[in-house]
């Protein structure tokens, strides 16, 4: 149960946003509040959803699933504006339900439609300055919408930016709740802990020139971890006289325990490496990403539990995110061809050296341990308007029992299919 101490902190929940409208109502004629809602505009994204599973020696998971999101904005008014978006994920065929599964993501876990008001907030801009607060999506290191299936992530939170300094942006969020994009309800952040704590985020992203950029984060939350992060891309490493262009990024995590250690003594890392070379329709890529002693934090490893982001790691191919466990090393590589601007194709393989002694260890914090792996994706996207998007991938992972003793039992190979599409207004 939610204790009241989070339930006082939600206002920045939906009390917040009817508190501060009446204020701007008061404030405004009737004339300009007719305006500011009759120049509003509505958008959507309408979804669907087939994803098929066949798996060695455990059971099939096959869904159909039908949704998407529907926003209104109004206008601004001196600076001013609103916003709200329903979210809805609806079963058209059966999903195969398993505790704790994290596995498609559609629906609740139960089976259950979601069927809720995950964005209502209100916007100030002036300046260089803008401040959201209310229910919204955010784009950060460890929270993010974390949109790769049905529906994403949203979360409760005061966030905002500042552009007054030359190429920089600065950025802060304050959260206090969070929906995870498998279901309808707004809880704690660390509400699996037993604990009720927030999330802090500051940052400051820094672009020099077009092609390269600086992004420097710190997460923290209290009694569980402190977490700073870091990545360089630079799109024009260097760029021959024929057209071949080589880019490349690097990313470091760091996350420690402080406070009460409320998810356990922690103290580990993630060092990621990414080098793309290009020339005409193809490019190709080589993926580097080493974990220490103990699985990431707050990231979609995490699933229903503290997945307040999407897989961090550049090597995020895999259907179960095991670049993530303690221990892990991912080895990767993409090559995408794109004949056309409304249509691309990619081949991607990955490999993950797991540690048994590592993720033996419960102090670990591996929630899904596995055997070493290969895996092979297809992945393509079609998109001949901006209206219309149709998204598809074949996806196989092979588990390389004879690497463990420990976890043969998870070494289960599964061939899945996914088809999205989307059409946007």
């Amino acid at each position: 149960m939610v204790s009241s101490k989070y339930t006082a902190q939600r206002f920045i929940g939906l009390g917040g946003i009817l508190m501060m409208s009446a204020i701007i109502s008061t404030s405004c004629s009737a004339e300009n509040l007719e305006d500011i809602f009759k120049e509003g505009k509505v958008s959507g994204q309408l979804r669907a959803f087939w994803y098929d599973g066949q798996r060695e020696l455990r059971i099939d998971r096959t869904a159909l699933t039908v949704g998407g999101i529907l926003s209104y904005q109004t206008a601004p008014f001196a600076g001013l504006s609103g916003g709200v978006s329903f979210f809805s994920s609806n079963g058209i065929t059966s999903l195969t339900h398993m505790p704790e599964s994290g596995q498609t993501h559609n629906l609740n876990l139960d089976g259950s439609s979601i069927n809720t008001l995950c964005e209502a907030y209100l916007q100030y801009k002036a300046s260089e300055t803008s401040i959201k607060i209310g229910r919204q999506r955010l784009d950060l290191p460890l929270t993010n919408d974390y949109y790769n299936r049905m529906l994403p992530n949203s979360f409760e939170a005061l966030y905002g930016e500042n552009r007054s300094l030359q190429h920089t942006v600065l950025k802060a969020a304050y959260i206090t709740g969070w929906k995870y994009k498998g279901s309808d309800t707004f809880v704690s952040p660390t509400y699996t802990l037993g604990i009720d704590r927030d999330i802090t985020v500051v940052g400051a992203v820094y672009t020099p020139e077009p092609s390269l950029k600086f992004e420097l984060y710190d997460t923290y939350v209290r009694d569980v971890m402190n977490a700073p992060y870091l990545q360089i891309i630079d799109n024009a490493i260097w760029k021959s006289s024929e057209g071949t262009t080589l880019s490349g990024a690097v990313q470091y995590l760091n996350e420690k325990s402080i406070g009460l250690h409320a998810a356990g003594e922690m103290d580990t890392y993630l060092l990621g490496i990414r080098g793309t070379v290009s020339k005409g329709l193809w490019s190709l890529s080589a993926l580097y990403t080493r974990i220490g002693d103990q699985s990431l934090q707050g990231s979609g490893g995490r699933y229903e539990k503290m997945g307040w982001g999407g897989f961090i790691t550049y090597t995020d191919l895999q259907i179960d995110g095991e670049s993530e466990n303690g221990g892990a090393q991912a080895y990767g590589s993409i090559l995408t061809y794109r004949p056309s601007s409304d249509f691309e194709i990619s081949a991607k393989t990955m490999h993950i050296d797991q540690n048994d002694a590592i993720q033996s260890n419960p102090a670990s914090l591996t929630l899904n341990p596995r055997p070493d792996s290969n895996e092979y994706n297809i992945d393509a996207t079609y998109q001949p308007s901006k209206s219309f998007r149709l998204r598809t991938r074949l996806a196989r992972i092979d588990y390389d029992s004879g690497s463990t003793e420990l976890y043969k039992a998870k070494a289960y190979d599964e061939t899945n299919v996914r088809i999205i599409a989307d059409y946007l207004f």
